[in-house]
């Protein structure tokens, strides 16, 4: 199964997860890792790098990491353990439409979610 992992900047990314499950119910694929402003780099990443070691532990070997924004923290330190570590897809600038889309659809691709993602950002007025 596919562990989806939103890391963002403050509590950003566990409103997400919470939004999302307000939508679909509780998603036991879903993980939310916070930024706090007091943890260094290293810190996040031995959290992040935490639960990808725990979900390969549980027989896990695909991990999408959407994150934030690009070139903040969450996704810089994502970003470096996507390249060290196998089975591990990062994406920069989610939003909800996104990660509903990423938690229900198993057989979407990664570039395929990002095509899909810009189609959902329209303006309206």
């Amino acid at each position: 199964m596919r562990q989806v992992i939103l890391a963002g900047h403050g509590d950003g990314c566990l409103g997400m997860k919470q939004s999302t499950e307000m939508i679909l119910g509780e998603q036991t694929h879903l993980h939310a890792i916070n930024l706090y402003a007091s943890e260094s780099a290293q810190d996040y990443h031995k959290r992040l790098h935490s639960l990808i070691d725990k979900g390969r532990v549980d027989g896990d070997n695909e991990f999408w990491i959407l994150t934030d924004i690009k070139g903040g923290t969450p996704g810089n330190v994502a970003t470096l353990i996507g390249k060290q570590e196998e089975g591990v897809t990062v994406i920069s600038g989610y939003h909800l439409a996104m990660i509903i889309t990423a938690c229900t659809d198993s057989h979407i691709t990664a570039n395929h979610l990002i095509e899909e993602s810009n189609k959902m950002i329209q303006k309206i007025i």
